[in-house]
């Protein structure tokens, strides 16, 4: 009888512990996806950095557009269609964490890896 008591207090321990975690990716999965984009939209920059040497912000907005993002555990994706807004907050970011530089040739402004 002890047995079965303590293998219920388990089983309930389990479905506890299964349903909390759940909870908190669930909560965690607009973040996750927004890490990720982020993350991809960087990638896409440098390497175009790296193969051009710099890239106007018209550059960055092609390049990016159309980036796509997900979770292997969800359904749920995002997808940048607006380029120029993503492209200014991936840019603030980069430039933020020394990344990459401004330059100023030929009055327009173009960015370079550092």
């Amino acid at each position: 009888m002890l047995d079965f008591i303590i293998k219920v207090l388990f089983l309930a321990l389990t479905i506890a512990f299964l349903g909390a975690w759940g909870i908190v990716k669930e909560q965690k999965k607009s973040k996750e996806l927004i890490d990720k984009i982020y993350a991809k939209m960087q990638n896409k920059i440098t390497q175009g950095l790296e193969k051009s040497g710099q890239l106007s912000m018209k550059e960055i907005e092609s390049l990016i557009l159309n980036t796509k993002a997900s979770l292997f555990w969800s359904k749920e994706h995002v997808k940048i269609t607006n380029a120029k807004t993503a492209a200014k907050i991936v840019i603030e970011k980069m430039l933020r964490e020394g990344i990459i530089e401004e330059d100023f040739s030929n009055n327009r402004k173009i960015y370079i890896l550092k």
